[in-house]
């Protein structure tokens, strides 16, 4: 793969991990239902990305043929599901739970693409992957007696419930980039204002109408969220799953939780403790790690071992 496509792709995906890690934030300053600001949301990329695409001549009759067209709407209903389930999961579980759960999905990724692939990742990659996922763990600060009490039964049953929705929406999100890698002959733009379509009418069935914004304020709120976390976002991080491996943007996924802590200091004065800093340092090593190759002195099964 060529490395300059690469280093445009690494930076292209933190920007957008980056941005994404300050959607929580805009989602909570708007004071709006939560399907109301995900249709809000949709609407409002689709016509950034509607208006980008038409004038950048990005619209054209050959990305409307049925296979290339057929997995650009897959992508796009798996993208929604993907958000509809982890909304749901905050039902049953704690924020911080469904967070972890969900965040399984860089792994979804390697594991995936090595089962399409018939190859068995190295064990170099697995080490690195599992150092960023416990610093996962140790930035959310999980108290081990709740996840005891996932499987303990009686009344915490239901989060039982909520994990299995954190993990579906993983996996839903697994999908939709791996689905965004099969069009790489089509500009992501098209890709991204197709899929913000889809999911206006998948949401708008769930719209409040009875809540919708009243201030000027709430109205900003929305407009960011749909004009630079949809439009401008979801252009450079579709172009960059077409341009890296999919090992590398499973790591890079780890941005996202990281942007998201401190945001939530600098908005909310949560102040971060050692084990978050802690888990701040496994992840940005791991993301080092993948980013430059780097291999340990495994003597187990190759990265090239064929699957059986």
């Amino acid at each position: 793969m060529n490395r300059s496509a690469i280093k445009v792709g690494t930076i292209e995906l933190v920007i957008a991990m980056i941005l994404s890690g300050t959607i929580g934030y805009f989602v909570i300053s708007s004071e709006q239902p939560l399907y109301n600001v995900v249709f809000f949301r949709c609407v409002i990329g689709a016509i950034v990305l509607g208006g980008y695409a038409h004038f950048s001549g990005l619209i054209r009759r050959e990305f409307f043929l049925f296979g290339t067209l057929s997995l650009i709407i897959l992508g796009g209903i798996t993208l929604v599901l993907n958000w509809i389930l982890l909304f749901a999961s905050f039902n049953y579980i704690p924020f911080s739970i469904a967070t972890v759960a969900y965040n399984m999905q860089p792994l979804f990724l390697v594991l995936v693409s090595a089962f399409i692939s018939r190859e068995r990742p190295s064990s170099s990659m697995l080490f690195w992957l599992a150092m960023a996922f416990v610093g996962l763990f140790c930035i959310v600060e999980l108290d081990i007696s709740e996840l005891i009490g996932l499987f303990s039964g009686g009344e915490d049953s239901a989060a039982l419930i909520g994990l299995l929705l954190a993990l579906g929406a993983a996996l839903f999100y697994t999908v939709a980039t791996l689905l965004a890698k099969k069009v790489s002959q089509v500009p992501s733009t098209f890709v991204a204002l197709v899929q913000m379509v889809i999911g206006i009418f998948m949401l708008l069935p769930f719209v409040d109408a009875s809540n919708l914004p009243t201030q000027t304020n709430q109205w900003i709120d929305i407009l960011v969220l749909g004009v630079v976390l949809t439009g401008f976002m979801y252009i450079i991080m579709y172009d960059s799953f077409q341009k890296l491996p999919t090992s590398l943007i499973a790591i890079l996924s780890f941005v996202y939780p990281v942007t998201a802590l401190i945001v939530d200091y600098l908005a909310f004065s949560t102040q971060i403790s050692l084990w978050q800093g802690l888990g701040v340092l496994l992840v940005l090593l791991a993301v080092c790690a993948v980013k430059f190759d780097w291999q340990l002195p495994f003597k187990t099964y190759s990265a090239k071992s064929t699957l059986k």
